[in-house]
């Protein structure tokens, strides 16, 4: 009897290894769907296409992405926490949909502990933008207004608990000051509220604020990284202009629903890293202004841990709840 089940113990264990295995060298044999939480046309949303496009040569299928934007990322989060866990829907995941809104919201309409880790992707730092229309021409005169005028300002955002949201309530803090925040669903929506004069404050990802500072519609004050950025070097940081301790960027990963077998996170995670180490693909996230990065489960991994206590800090000092 011991022999018999024994034997039957073996065989199972054979079969689901020979299945997993099978499923490996067969994935993927459909295309991937691929969301991203922003609305089209954004910085998330541009990136997460330009590696969709790369993972896809690799992996000899289609990746195609579907926006899904809408309460700092918890829409999109919420979509793919939802479906099966066989490879074929992943999400672009920033450090709002893991790390900020389980401190910002009472409820969520997803567990940002449900999913499971494809790797990092990129780290890239907000420009500090301002409408024309205020006489501004420097942090310093924003500033200074700020604080004769509490209340009046207006900041715009990606959305509620996004990495704008976060820069904006540091700056209040650290400058001192009360500016009302304007949460929108994502830059597109944002940057024209800013042009127009409708909003007075924003803090972009570079790949979308800076063209339009460059081309005359928004003023650009600094920079939210400690350090000057490569391809933005001209522009000072905001820890360079009275603020050393500023430091607030945006960080991007791929994840998928909790319980994907190993072997299939493994094949997305050796894609990701293929497109993350192609130099074509480098030279359009840096232009973009985003730090290309390993591409592993380990370090997004760490990247979760490591800032869970920092930003649960920042937002009780700034005292945000959201229903």
């Amino acid at each position: 009897m011991f022999r018999t089940t024994l034997k039957l113990c073996s065989a199972l264990l054979l079969s689901a290894a020979t299945l997993g295995t099978a499923h490996a060298d067969t994935y993927p044999s459909r295309p991937i769907k691929v969301i991203s939480p922003f609305p089209a046309g954004g910085a998330t949303d541009v990136l997460t296409r330009i590696l969709a496009e790369r993972m896809g040569k690799d992996l000899n299928q289609s990746l195609i992405v579907e926006n899904k934007a809408g309460a700092g990322t918890s829409i999109g989060a919420a979509y793919v926490s939802r479906e099966n866990p066989d490879g074929y829907t992943i999400l672009m995941a920033t450090n709002s949909t893991l790390v900020t809104n389980r401190f910002l919201y009472k409820e969520l309409p997803y567990d940002p502990d449900s999913f499971a880790p494809i790797g990092m992707v990129g780290i890239g730092p907000l420009v500090l933008l301002s409408t024309p229309k205020q006489a501004f021409n420097s942090v310093a005169d924003v500033v200074s207004y700020a604080k004769q005028n509490p209340g009046k300002l207006t900041f715009a955002t990606f959305g509620p608990g996004t990495s704008s949201h976060l820069a904006g309530e540091l700056f209040k803090e650290q400058a001192g000051i009360d500016i009302l925040h304007v949460p929108f669903k994502g830059a597109t929506q944002a940057l024209p509220a800013v042009v127009s004069g409708d909003v007075d404050l924003f803090f972009d990802m570079v790949a979308t604020g800076m063209p339009q500072a460059d081309a005359g519609k928004v003023k650009v004050f600094g920079i939210t990284s400690p350090t000057r950025l490569a391809s933005q070097s001209k522009l000072p940081t905001l820890a360079e202009q009275g603020y050393p301790k500023f430091d607030m960027t945006a960080w991007f990963s791929f994840v998928a629903p909790k319980g994907t077998p190993p072997e299939v996170l493994a094949r997305l995670q050796t894609s990701l890293t293929n497109a993350l180490k192609d130099e074509a693909v480098r030279k359009k996230l840096l232009d973009m202004g985003i730090d290309p990065r390993s591409g592993t489960a380990e370090e997004l991994v760490a990247k979760i841990k490591d800032e869970q206590p920092l930003v649960s800090q920042l937002i009780k000092q700034a005292n945000i709840v959201l229903q």
